[in-house]
């Protein structure tokens, strides 16, 4: 039987509910229906064994999925939702409120060490940090039952400082069965800010819980055992308002016309007006900073989706921004995921480059920010970033371009998009070394330069480095769902070492920057990566390495960890760089999608910067 599932319009009294509008034998034709109104077409069958589809969209509820542990972390996160709100409002802390959460037998020592050493101080900025190795044992049981678990909620709550704006949240990323309890591992987070000043606590928590009864008349939920502390960190702000940085975007663009009409609008105002071929569904569009018109302040160019023009917004002195995206000739309406500002032509001004899929686009600038567009590249892929660099020291800069899908010469039918396998795919776009010959000429050097090799594993983005110090410019490429590269060059030769030197992170490499974070003189490599709590959840569990080689465990493992910190050791050969990550603490980047290397507080010392994020919508429950 088919089913037409039919959502009312937006406008409708309940624009939630659903009917089902008529259903049909499976061989009838489908009778014309309204695509404004049809948001979904759903196949079921009475007479007809399930599809191999059917069985996997069931085992979107936990409860029909043949993981348990899976049921047994939503019963675990309901119950880690209450503890968020009484950590946010800590005068519900009452004994009927935790008794719901704590075991009679619950016990646990503090939830804050008393032994934290500060590691770092600005005046502005205080890192402390508990270092169980060198700290006095901690007493395990100091907080007994559900009256001791409220005693050390208060305790760790009392320490977040007079902010009234608090935030909690758990990540639970480990669980174990065992005969009588359920074992996890979570990060806690909380914080708070008020008064001119910020707190954050974060830490990792090791938990013993109850199976949950399965009483029908009144089913139990999990109840807390014991917590062990595993590790714990907090920082404290002394600025205004308690913010480090304060969103001026209103104050500097707002006063553009573009600013109402074309920022502020969310995706689903422009889904109902532009085509979705057009729009994309990640919003993955790209900037570039650079002075284009020569008075000595950076200035923006923003990509957009297909149907919206691209801006440039001049930087004035008042520290405001004007859009002249018209007038300087770039407000190009080509869906664009790329941008560079770099001078091409050697004639000391910025020069733009645009990714507008498949087509690399060249506009040369005439020095006071007015651009003449000077020809393109079809680069027979979905190019998702730019990067520019000197790879031949001949005097002028050369361009990689970052293909991800393959993408046919029709854009309706762009080939299988999907990668194969998905931990290890090579079947994704290829990457292009366009070698600038001068005068906005442009002749693809990938295979002549031996950039070909391992090009083809859905590349998201590429940053050019002399990781040597032999005199050449280098190229590592993070890719989305194949292992990294990091391409050698020897004279403008090159050779993908990534296996040899230890770096192909096995992972969904989303960004990648380099800076000498320790300051030893070579340079080392940050790759942002996604970390999936869900992963971690399943992936080390017994049963999932079933049937999978060793390797193969390890490397899907590895692509829920996180993120990536990558050490230069100075050598040549094998092994030339060492994953310092889980030491230097930065894994933890959630879903990465960019990240950077930047002094922030101008201390000397290469900071990271994280940006991360998955899609969001009005509807939470349409993801």
């Amino acid at each position: 039987m088919v089913y037409y599932v039919i959502r009312q319009p937006t406008d409708a009294p309940d624009s939630s509910s659903v009917a089902v509008a008529s259903r049909q034998p499976r061989n009838t034709a489908f009778p014309p229906l309204d695509q404004e109104t049809v948001s979904l077409v759903s196949v079921a069958s009475m007479d007809h064994p399930q599809t191999f589809v059917d069985q996997l969209a069931e085992k979107v509820d936990a409860q029909a999925d043949e993981w348990d542990t899976e049921v047994l972390n939503d019963a675990i996160n309901g119950q880690l939702k209450t503890l968020t709100k009484l950590i946010k409002q800590p005068e519900q802390i009452q004994a009927a409120a935790v008794s719901r959460l704590a075991a009679d037998n619950f016990r646990c020592g503090p939830l804050r060490p008393g032994e934290l050493v500060e590691v770092f101080g600005d005046g502005t900025i205080s890192v402390r940090r508990w270092n169980p190795e060198e700290s006095s044992p901690r007493p395990p049981d100091v907080f007994r039952g559900a009256d001791g678990f409220g005693e050390a909620l208060q305790e760790l709550v009392g320490t977040l400082g007079k902010g009234n704006d608090r935030h909690a949240r758990f990540k639970l990323f480990q669980i174990q069965k065992g005969d009588s309890s359920i074992t996890t591992r979570l990060y806690f987070e909380a914080g708070s800010r008020g008064g001119g000043e910020a707190t954050q606590q974060t830490a990792t928590w090791l938990c013993r819980w109850s199976y949950p009864a399965q009483q029908a008349a009144s089913p139990q939920p999990p109840r807390l055992f014991s917590i062990e502390l595993a590790a714990y960190e907090e920082a404290d702000i002394r600025a205004r308002d308690g913010r480090l940085f304060v969103d001026c975007t209103e104050s500097v663009l707002g006063l553009n016309a573009a600013y109402e009409d074309q920022v502020l609008p969310s995706i689903n105002h422009w889904l109902t007006r532009i085509g979705r071929e057009f729009m994309g569904q990640f919003g993955q569009h790209g900037i570039a900073v650079g002075d284009v018109n020569g008075d000595g302040l950076d200035d923006l160019y923003v990509c957009d989706a297909g149907g919206l023009p691209n801006r440039l917004y001049l930087h004035l002195a008042d520290g405001t921004a004007m859009d002249v995206s018209g007038e300087s000739g770039v407000d190009l309406l080509e869906d664009s995921v790329g941008a560079l500002l770099v001078d091409l032509d050697n004639d000391g001004d910025q020069d733009l480059v645009v990714a507008t899929n498949p087509w690399l686009q060249f506009a040369e600038n005439d020095g006071q920010g007015h651009f003449t567009l000077r020809g393109g590249y079809n680069a027979f892929a979905d190019v998702y970033s730019l990067s520019a660099a000197d790879y031949d020291n001949d005097g002028d800069l050369d361009i990689y371009a970052c293909g991800y899908n393959a993408r046919k010469q029709d854009p309706v039918n762009r080939g299988l998009p999907f990668p194969l396998p998905y931990h290890d795919a090579e079947n994704g776009g290829a990457n292009n070394l366009l070698r600038n010959d001068g005068n906005f000429a442009f002749a693809d050097a990938t295979e002549e330069t031996g950039l070909n090799a391992n090009n083809s594993r859905f590349s998201f983005a590429a940053a050019w480095e002399d990781y040597d110090n032999d005199g050449d410019m280098d190229l590592y490429v993070a890719n989305d769902f194949g292992r990294n590269c990091l391409y050698r060059n020897d004279g403008g030769r090159f050779t993908d070492v990534a296996a040899m030197a230890g770096v192909e992170d096995h992972a969904s490499g989303m960004s990648v920057s380099w800076a000498d974070y320790n300051r030893d003189g070579w340079m080392d490599v940050y790759v942002g990566n996604m970390f999936s709590a869900a992963g971690n959840r399943v992936t080390y569990q017994r049963r999932f390495s079933e049937g999978l080689s060793n390797e193969t465990t390890a490397n899907v493992q590895r692509m829920a960890r996180g993120n990536t910190l990558f050490a230069n050791m100075g050598r040549s050969g094998a092994s030339v760089f060492r994953d310092v990550s889980e030491q230097a603490a930065v894994t933890m980047g959630r879903w990465a999608w960019a990240s950077r290397f930047i002094d922030i507080n101008n201390d000397g010392w290469q900071d990271l910067v994280v940006a991360n994020g998955y899609v969001t919508n009005e509807d939470s429950s349409d993801l």
